[in-house]
């Protein structure tokens, strides 16, 4: 029997609602019949309630963000969705910024927990612009958005005090690989991307069968991790 994974889905003002959503979905959709949900999913923000983009959707979260600073072990997928550019150069400048880069790096030092063997950090979209922030990408190679490759080099490069030595590629998701502490990063590109990025979590976590399930489900037909965007 696969474990439950707990899920921590950050929401921030003015962050796309579809990062957000998306993975969401897949991870919330229910399996079959008398087979037990794989996926717990906690959302949390520094206030609540949070206006998504353009205001167009208000989210009630579960917990603030100061509640999990202090468990945040407790949890074994971090999900972190992107926004605008603009958005995303006021937000990193703030002290709420500061301290979401601060958690991811946190997570990022965490060891899997014993009994489920998995912990993953998953970025949407611009999302991976926080994770640069935070310094975790720095000589790897990952995606975002295409928009973002500029803006996500030079926030890598801050980070490090230097040349992050970064990697930006277009793919619809790329398996970043692992932190010391085993910590696997994924970072998927614009917005749609995160369907097909989590769905390969659930297939990696999971299984092709529980994976297939979902996908059929929400009627999605998944693309392949180098079917980027103009790639």
């Amino acid at each position: 029997m696969s474990p439950v994974f707990n899920v921590l889905a950050f929401i921030y003002p003015g962050n796309d609602i579809l990062d957000f959503s998306a993975p969401v979905e897949i991870f919330s959709t229910n399996p079959p019949s008398g087979t037990p949900r794989s996926f717990e999913i906690t959302t949390f923000a520094h206030s609540s309630p949070v206006k998504a983009s353009a205001g167009a959707l208000t989210y009630q979260t579960d917990v603030l963000f100061s509640e999990i600073e202090n468990k945040i072990e407790e949890f074994d997928i971090l999900l972190i969705p992107g926004a605008g550019l603009d958005i995303l150069s006021k937000y990193l400048s703030t002290e709420e910024g500061t301290k979401t880069a601060s958690l991811i790096s946190k997570f990022a030092e965490l060891k899997p927990r014993e009994e489920i063997g998995h912990r993953i950090i998953m970025s949407v979209c611009t999302g991976a612009i926080l994770l640069g922030a935070s310094g975790i990408l720095a000589n790897h190679t990952v995606t975002t958005h295409h928009f973002g490759f500029d803006m996500l080099k030079q926030i890598a490069d801050k980070a490090a005090g230097g040349d992050s030595k970064i990697d930006i590629v277009k793919k619809r998701w790329v398996d970043v690989g692992f932190t010391d502490q085993g910590v696997r990063i994924v970072t998927a590109g614009g917005v749609t991307s995160g369907l097909d990025a989590s769905l390969w979590v659930v297939e990696t976590l999971v299984g092709k069968e529980s994976a297939k399930w979902t996908a059929d489900i929400v009627e999605f037909e998944r693309r392949g991790r180098d079917d980027g965007w103009g790639a």
